[in-house]
């Protein structure tokens, strides 16, 4: 039981992150979309932003997800956290390419 305590605390820490990243990333791509005139390198990096900010709002459903599974305790708990550490996982994968290549 400690053990699930540990993965809830946990997930609330990476689910708070990733929100706040989410909503960071959303005001920089709306601020990005009002002045994209006034550079050419704002508007090359329009499409990074986006999806970087898509890829944190799925990752933050999907982790808020698996913190309520934790917390209400539904039948379908384990599955819930599998797709949540999947989608965690291809999530990273798709960060670190967007950002280093």
């Amino acid at each position: 039981m400690a053990l699930m305590r540990y993965l809830q605390i946990l997930e609330a820490a990476l689910f708070a992150l990733a929100a706040t990243m989410a909503v960071c990333l959303g005001v920089v791509w709306l601020m990005y979309s009002f002045h994209t005139d006034l550079s050419s390198s704002v508007g090359a990096e329009m499409p990074t932003v986006a999806a970087a900010t898509a890829a944190f709002s799925l990752l933050t459903l999907f982790l808020g997800m698996a913190f309520w599974s934790l917390i209400r305790r539904p039948k379908g708990q384990l599955a819930i956290q599998s797709v949540a550490f999947v989608v965690s996982a291809l999530a990273c994968m798709y960060l670190y390419n967007l950002f280093t290549v």
